[in-house]
């Protein structure tokens, strides 16, 4: 008992009491101090990730490095994140030739053709607009080798549009009209010339085909649709010959 108070007596003394306040006002300026300490740490922390943070031009660059080490998704992934950051910018027209070139060289060539139609649509003299004409006509070009031609003896083909291939020879030729002394002006040209022949076998093929299904008047109109072309003459000869004889299979009124 004695013991009891005589310590009751001593904590009620000032002198402990000033001593307690004393490790409490410590106790708050240490906690406070590493609260700042830790405030500090995240900010500091949370500059540091802004600055390292990639700029536009760094990861543009860094796609390039992907693409030529093949990494194509990867590309594409970083450049379809910065199409609309770099949207209506100097970088905005190099995001969107990129993403055709990664489509391309990923064998989707519809995507491909989208993407140099969109940069030649906003960019038409860009600096890669003489690459986006030639690449867009190839990516027709490439979407016309992997369809399967049907044949034209046993039934009306499912393809009678043919306007992908006239399309694809259009482009061509303007490449080689905008750029005579173009990069790829002899493949444009040799390219445009393949396809405008191929593109008129192909319509005296379905007029064939009218004319032996004993439908003059559709065979009439493809034969007619090829001399109000620019064919070569051979082509012509052929579309005339099928005309003469639409004309005399067609019923007598």
């Amino acid at each position: 008992m004695k013991k009891q108070a005589k310590f009751k007596n001593y904590i009620r003394n000032p002198g402990f009491n000033e001593v307690v306040d004393g490790f409490r006002i410590l106790k708050n300026i240490l906690l406070q101090t590493i609260l700042i300490l830790i405030l500090s740490f995240l900010a500091i922390s949370c500059s540091k990730s802004t600055l390292n943070e990639a700029t536009p031009e760094e990861r543009i660059r860094d796609a390039r490095n992907d693409m030529d080490k093949r990494h194509y998704e990867k590309a594409y992934d970083t450049l379809d994140e910065l199409r609309f950051v770099t949207a209506g910018t100097r970088l905005g027209g190099e995001v969107q030739f990129l993403l055709g070139e990664t489509g391309f060289k990923r064998g989707k060539y519809p995507e491909a053709e989208t993407h140099y139609a969109a940069y030649l649509n906003t960019y038409p003299d860009g600096p890669f607009s003489q690459q986006a004409v030639y690449k867009q006509a190839l990516s027709k070009v490439k979407q016309l080798q992997k369809r399967k031609f049907l044949s034209f003896k046993a039934y009306i083909p499912h393809d009678r549009d043919i306007s992908l291939l006239r399309e694809a020879r259009v482009l061509f030729e303007i490449y080689a009209e905008r750029y005579p002394n173009g990069e790829w002006i002899d493949l444009a040209m040799q390219q445009a010339e393949e396809l405008l022949i191929k593109e008129g076998k192909q319509e005296l093929e379905i007029a064939s085909f009218y004319l032996k299904k004993n439908s003059p008047r559709s065979a009439l109109q493809r034969a007619k649709r090829v001399l109000d072309g620019t064919y070569p003459e051979d082509i012509n000869a052929q579309a005339r010959d099928i005309i003469r004889k639409a004309e005399r299979s067609l019923p007598q009124d």
